[in-house]
């Protein structure tokens, strides 16, 4: 995970202690509506996500997560709908860092960029059937898959 300076200065005073960290997530889905974009993470952690990552000090939510669409993914996207909220994920990353993690999860639409992966964060990309999700690195965007595969009406939060 590239971290802001902000958290890298909040971990220098507190070390692996729990912290509160506003995530986002977009859900890209294909022309069919069948498949979403999901990427293979390159920063430890194990399994596939949405692309999304941390809400930097200074941005919005829709701001971050169109930042995470165009660093993790090369591809520009505006903001469709707010599909959900989750406020009680918590999360040990590789580092040992703890973390409760409230997720925005918006779905966007591209608008420019060429698709491809960073090669840091991302090590690739590609759109999944909804109905064949590969494993996905945590229960967080596992919950946000879900919902969507079951068709649950936007405005969701848990």
């Amino acid at each position: 995970m590239v971290m802001e300076q902000y958290f890298k200065n909040l971990r220098k005073k507190i070390g692996h202690e729990e912290i509160i960290m506003p995530g986002v997530a977009g859900i890209l889905f294909d022309e069919t509506h069948q498949k979403v974009l999901m990427e293979q993470r390159g920063d430890g952690e194990i399994g596939w996500s949405l692309v999304g990552g941390m809400q930097n000090l200074g941005e919005s939510a829709p701001t971050s997560v169109i930042r995470e669409y165009k660093e993790e993914t090369g591809i520009d996207v505006k903001i469709k709908a707010l599909i959900g909220v989750d406020t009680n994920f918590h999360h040990t990353f590789p580092s040992g860092d703890k973390a409760q993690i409230p997720m925005f999860l918006f779905e966007v639409e591209r608008v420019g960029g060429t698709l491809i992966a960073d090669g840091d964060e991302t090590l690739s990309l590609k759109f999944v059937p909804l109905s064949e999700q590969p494993k996905m690195y945590n229960k967080q965007h596992q919950l946000a898959i879900d919902q969507i595969s079951n068709q649950v009406p936007y405005g969701w939060y848990f």
